[in-house]
């Protein structure tokens, strides 16, 4: 009987499908939302997926369901772990030279991921099968599938998993979310990329558009690749990242703010701490309001270091918004509270 391990999640996230239509260019609907949990070097990343459809009569794209852009990028199909911990074995094994039960230990012990030693094996072969993917252009049954649901939509993306590293540029279909092709890369220009994106070309199979960053030699080459008719489209996540930029400098000083006073409210719940032990020894009564303050105490400092994730949901803004929530509540309980006698605010001085 297999005992299931609880989760700690560190961070989460919400992603969501295209909001307009390739074909036609009409608003989608949310279709179904899904949740998935993804074990990153980092932490536990919880997912919450909102799949979008176009529901226009008579438009090519009907009924056809749409992913978010991002989770191929995050992690394989089916699988708990992200790709950096792919890409962190596979640099490990080949280019460090590290034995498997040596792999297992560090990721177990250094990075805190529960896993397997069998599973570090066989993350090792999705690397070896993701760095020489030629899915679209050797799986019939894949073809057929694709070919199936009307076309593909080629996310082209390259990851890069430690500085002077060799790049992993994949091409994951965002509908069926299958790998098509996959290659290590140490240039990354137009000359070296366009012959990589146009293998999309011998798939036979309707290209609906391409979702990329805009990096330097990916742009020119896509249209070299693949032509000026086909739609590209950036990453909403990278545009919308690169807009949030100007609000370092603000939210830097606003995190800065936040620490300061997660830090006084460490002293003030320490004090409140003090004066009900210094009651108990006493053998008089607690002020009636000390678990009040206690209860608000922790719940404002655990709102001071709750997780979130730009640029959608910035940590300093969102904790900056937890203690907001608290002092308003503060504020209301005072207006409301009588005078049931000793409080913590008579007992104490600030």
């Amino acid at each position: 009987m297999m005992i299931a391990q609880r989760i700690e999640i560190v961070d989460e996230l919400t992603l969501t499908a295209p909001q307009k239509c390739p074909d036609d260019g009409s608003a989608m609907w949310i279709r179904q939302h899904r949740g998935r949990t993804v074990r990153t070097l980092s932490g536990a990343l919880s997912l919450t997926l909102r799949d979008t459809e176009c529901q226009v009569k008579g438009c090519p794209g009907e009924g056809r369901i749409y992913r978010p852009y991002e989770e191929p990028l995050l992690a394989l199909p089916d699988s708990s772990f992200g790709l950096d911990v792919v890409l962190k074995i596979g640099a490990l094994r080949l280019r460090e030279g590290w034995s498997f039960p040596r792999i297992h230990g560090y990721l177990r012990e250094e990075c805190g991921i529960p896993i397997g030693g069998m599973t570090v094996q066989y993350l090792h072969r999705d690397y070896l099968a993701l760095i020489q993917c030629q899915a679209g252009a050797t799986n019939g049954e894949l073809r057929r599938q694709l070919r199936q649901q009307g076309g593909i939509l080629p996310i082209i993306d390259g990851i890069q998993f430690g500085e002077g590293d060799p790049v992993l540029y994949l091409i994951i279909d965002a509908l069926s979310r299958q790998p098509l092709f996959g290659q290590e890369m140490i240039c990354r220009r137009a000359k070296e990329l366009a012959p990589f994106i146009r293998q999309l070309k011998t798939l036979g199979i309707p290209i609906l558009g391409v979702v990329s960053d805009k990096e330097r030699g990916l742009v020119p080459a896509v249209e070299e690749a693949l032509g000026k008719n086909v739609r590209h489209q950036y990453c909403q996540q990278h545009y919308v990242g690169n807009v949030a930029k100007k609000l370092e400098p603000e939210l830097k000083v606003l995190g800065e703010e936040v620490r300061q006073t997660e830090a006084e409210l460490r002293e003030i719940q320490r004090d409140l701490l003090r004066t009900q032990k210094a009651s108990e020894e006493a053998g008089r009564p607690a002020p009636t309001d000390l678990p009040v303050a206690l209860d608000l105490c922790q719940a404002a400092r655990a709102e001071a270091r709750r997780h979130a994730r730009a640029p959608y949901q910035p940590p300093a803004w969102k904790r900056h918004e937890g203690l907001e929530r608290v002092a308003r509540n503060v504020g209301q309980a005072r207006q409301k509270k009588g005078d049931p006698g000793r409080t913590c605010a008579g007992s104490r001085k600030r």
